[in-house]
């Protein structure tokens, strides 16, 4: 499915680059907290640390696979990007990264609650490298004119569902630290 060169297109290149920064904010968070509490069992309905960790793990598998679609999609239509403004403030309406408002999860992205949070960074690790494989294998064409519902912001760009992986991790670490109060 390739459609690149050896350097990403310069919106693939900013969200890599995003992703990449949401991840070291979750690292440095998850790494800051006292062993102790790292799977602690969590307070009344609140998910404990392992519990968001395994979340953030089924939401960047499944948003991968979404996104192998889309650029499968996109390559179909011979959509190929020419645009290269930034994509980054694309979702500033929606506030994902707002931790206060309370955001009721589908089943489907629900943790199990049996992953320690060094097994969750272990799958975090393994989905966020198939998803930044993919990216650059489809790096070049137009993930701007594919879309897919979202449950809750409706229809969104592929561009967009890459940036949703990042402003909701990001959403999770300020969560993780407020509880830390780190």
């Amino acid at each position: 499915m390739s459609a690149t060169t050896a350097a990403p297109h310069p919106r693939i290149a900013e969200l890599l680059a995003e992703l990449e920064a949401s991840r070291r904010e979750l690292l440095a968070v998850v790494q800051a907290l006292p062993p102790e509490m790292r799977d602690a069992a969590p307070e009344g309905d609140a998910w404990s640390v392992s519990q968001i960790i395994e979340h953030l793990g089924i939401v960047e598998d499944g948003g991968g696979r979404l996104l192998s679609k889309l650029m499968k999609q996109a390559q179909a239509d011979g959509a190929f990007e020419v645009e290269t403004s930034s994509v980054l403030d694309s979702l500033n309406q929606f506030d994902i990264a707002n931790f206060n408002r309370r955001i009721e999860a589908p089943e489907q992205v629900r943790p199990t609650g049996g992953v320690t949070v060094a097994e969750g960074l272990e799958r975090l690790e393994a989905v966020r490298e198939r998803l930044t494989t993919a990216l650059l294998q489809g790096s070049g064409l137009a993930l701007g004119t594919v879309s897919y519902p979202h449950p809750l912001f409706g229809p969104l760009n592929g561009y967009q569902w890459i940036l949703v992986i990042s402003m909701h991790e990001r959403r999770h670490a300020a969560q993780i630290q407020r509880r830390a109060k780190l």
